[in-house]
């Protein structure tokens, strides 16, 4: 998986792309820990070019989102796939994630919140 990082705005926007597994937690948590975590950290999680994804996957954006809650951050997850939507509905992280359709909607939600 590639992460893509966009710094310009109030918010920072992640961009992944690729298949997000196992081998892949380790560098997600490293890059976006620090994004995400302290008073005000925006971070807004674009999926729509993650093709797949696994447990450890899926943990590790459980983890993420759950620091920055405890730290006051928060974490938007924007686009996902038909199929990363599915396995969200499936374990019902689609209701404890925050998820947005659009880049727009999330932009949105950030500027009025």
């Amino acid at each position: 998986m590639d992460i893509r990082l966009d710094e310009t705005g109030p918010f920072t926007i992640a961009f992944l792309t690729g298949d997000f597994g196992a081998s892949d937690a380790p560098a997600f948590l490293e890059t976006l820990y620090g994004l995400a975590a302290g008073d005000n950290a925006a971070l807004i999680i674009d999926l729509a070019g993650v093709t797949s994804i696994d447990s450890s996957g899926l943990s590790a954006m459980v983890n993420l989102v759950t620091r920055a809650r405890l730290t006051q951050g928060r974490v938007v997850l924007v686009s996902p796939s038909p199929f990363i939507s599915g396995i969200l509905n499936v374990t019902h992280l689609d209701k404890w994630f925050e998820v947005c359709e659009s880049l727009d909607v999330a932009e949105e939600r950030f500027t009025t919140k």
